[in-house]
C-alpha cells in the first residue's frame, strides 16, 4: 500500500511522457502497466489469507466475503468516478490521483496501528457444535408418521 502511494505520482506522469499522441513508447508504456498491474497482484493475491485469520471458522465466510465485496465494489469502483472527475475538472493529474493515493496511505497507517498480531492464531482448528441430547426423542412426522431417533 505504501509502495502505491509513493508511486503512483511518478509513474501516471511518467506514463502521460511516453504515450503523447503520435509518439507513444510502447515498450516503457507497457512497463509501467505491468509495475501497476503487480500493484494489483501484491494487494489482492494475499488478501484471502489475510482476512481468513481475523474469523472463526463458523463465520468466516459471511464475515470475509461481505467486507470483501462491499471494499471492492465501493472502493474500487468508484477510483474511475474520482480519477476522470478531478482530471476534467482541473486538468491536473495530481489532483485525478488523490483518491488513489490517499486510500492507500490511510489504510497503511491504520494497519500498522489498529491491525492485530496474527501469528498465534490457530485456523484450521475444527469448530465444535454441541447438539443438545435428547433420549427417544420425535425430530419430525415423515409420510408414514413420526419418526424417532435415539441419540
Amino acid at each position: 500500500m505504501l509502495l502505491a502511494a509513493v508511486t503512483y505520482y511518478p509513474l501516471y506522469s511518467w506514463l502521460g511522457t511516453v504515450t503523447q499522441p503520435g509518439n507513444i513508447n510502447y515498450p516503457i508504456a507497457i512497463f509501467i502497466i505491468f509495475i501497476l498491474v503487480c500493484y494489483v497482484g501484491m494487494v489482492y493475491g494475499p488478501v484471502g489469507a489475510f482476512l481468513a485469520e481475523f474469523f472463526p471458522g463458523r463465520i468466516r465466510y459471511t464475515s470475509v466475503s461481505v467486507p470483501y465485496h462491499i471494499g471492492n465494489g465501493w472502493g474500487g469502483g468508484l477510483v474511475p468516478c474520482h480519477h476522470l472527475g478531478g482530471f476534467a475538472s482541473t486538468g491536473s493529474i495530481g489532483y485525478a490521483l488523490i483518491y488513489p493515493i490517499a486510500v492507500p496511505a490511510v489504510c497503511f497507517v491504520l494497519a500498522l496501528f489498529l491491525m492485530p498480531e496474527t501469528r498465534h492464531i490457530i485456523i484450521w482448528k475444527p469448530v465444535e457444535v454441541k447438539a443438545p441430547r435428547h433420549s427417544k426423542a420425535i425430530h419430525s412426522a415423515g409420510p408414514l408418521g413420526p419418526v424417532r431417533s435415539s441419540c
